[in-house]
């Protein structure tokens, strides 16, 4: 199948969307965008780095989209000889030279714009609404007293565009497991999952020094610890050496967001959910309409009933899946998993007997 979509009117609606927004959001949109000149200026590196990684998610979204185009085609599941592992170097590449991020813009905006049109501005406003969270947090005018309302404004600012917006409380974990095309990104493309998945580590990472530290030469040190153990991850090593081998989320990776804003980081996990859920549509051999396949994902994403869970629920699921598998500690390091079991098994009933300190237990 091949997805035919306007790039040019897809474009055009997303700038109109973010740029010139309807009148009672428009001073919600320049202060997101002020959150991320904020973070820009403190650290410079950084944000160049996250929008490298933005980017390559872009690019791969569209490649793996042709990916599974190609392979539907042959009316079998294998995937391409090569395609993996030119990809996984390409990517690597690219989010390790600084500078890179404007070679790829065009091809990442295209990458994005094959999830369609809806996909494409919902994960384009989560991810302004990211660096609008992280300029907060690293904006040295904001005491720590009032780093919750100023994230509060933040959040509010984000939910002012309800067609973008996913919702501010957390998914049930079960919508990744449970779809008709669960598990094909993971199982088809283990590296290339990893290496997406250690994006989004990242970006939970970044928040930990700048809720952790109040100083400002401790910030930037735990951020260069952050950047560095990120890069790190980018390989086939032993532990911490390694691509993340589940889907970091919030409660294991940025606990410290979780106290000053937790609907923020039920946001964020939202984002990283849907988007899992969308690669496992181009990358799997079953589906038979891409598209349609695509916006289902997305409506039941966007529904603020669909399949929600509450706070300590979604937080428990997190941990269950493991903080050691999910990346571990973004300035403490893991060598071994802190469960007795291993595993995203390990949240499913019979998957054995699991110890999380301080957990309550089922």
């Amino acid at each position: 199948m091949t997805l035919k979509i306007g790039f040019a009117p897809l474009l055009a609606g997303l700038v109109l969307a973010l740029v010139f927004p309807d009148p009672g959001t428009a001073q919600g949109t320049a202060d997101s965008a002020h959150g991320a000149s904020v973070l820009e200026r403190e650290y410079p590196d950084l944000y160049d780095l996250l929008l490298r990684v933005e980017r390559a998610h872009g690019v791969l979204f569209g490649q793996l989209a042709a990916e599974g185009d190609a392979v539907r085609a042959t009316g079998g599941d294998v995937p391409t000889f090569g395609f993996e592992l030119d990809m996984v170097e390409r990517l690597t590449a690219l989010v390790g030279a600084e500078g890179a991020a404007d070679d790829v813009a065009a091809e990442a905006e295209r990458g994005y714009a094959v999830l369609g049109e809806r996909a494409a501005g919902v994960i384009a406003h989560a991810n302004a609404f990211y660096r609008d969270m992280l300029g907060v947090l690293a904006d040295p005018s904001i005491g720590v007293r009032d780093r919750s309302a100023a994230l509060d404004g933040a959040v509010q600012r984000y939910l002012s565009r309800p067609d973008l917006a996913l919702p501010s409380a957390p998914k049930d974990m079960g919508v990744l497991y449970d779809h008709p095309y669960t598990l094909a990104f993971r199982t088809g493309y283990a590296d290339l999952d990893g290496l997406t998945w250690a994006g989004h580590w990242l970006k939970l990472a970044a928040t930990e020094p700048l809720t952790d530290f109040p100083g400002r030469e401790q910030r930037a040190a735990g951020v260069d610890t952050v950047t560095t153990r990120y890069f790190a991850k980018l390989s086939y090593g032993e532990p911490p050496l390694f691509f993340p081998s589940e889907l970091p989320l919030a409660p294991s990776i940025s606990p410290g967001i979780i106290f000053i804003s937790p609907e923020a980081a039920m946001i964020w996990d939202n984002a990283s959910i849907m988007q899992e859920v969308l690669a496992d549509v181009l990358a799997s051999p079953a589906v038979k309409d891409v598209r349609a396949a695509l916006d289902e994902a997305v409506d039941h994403f966007m529904d603020p009933t669909y399949r929600m869970t509450v706070q300590g629920e979604w937080e428990i699921m997190a941990l269950r899946h493991g903080i050691f598998f999910q990346g571990g500690y973004p300035l403490g390091v893991l060598l071994e998993s802190e469960l007795n079991v291993g595993g995203h098994f390990a949240h499913l009933q019979g998957g054995g007997a699991i110890t999380i300190p301080g957990m309550p237990g089922q």
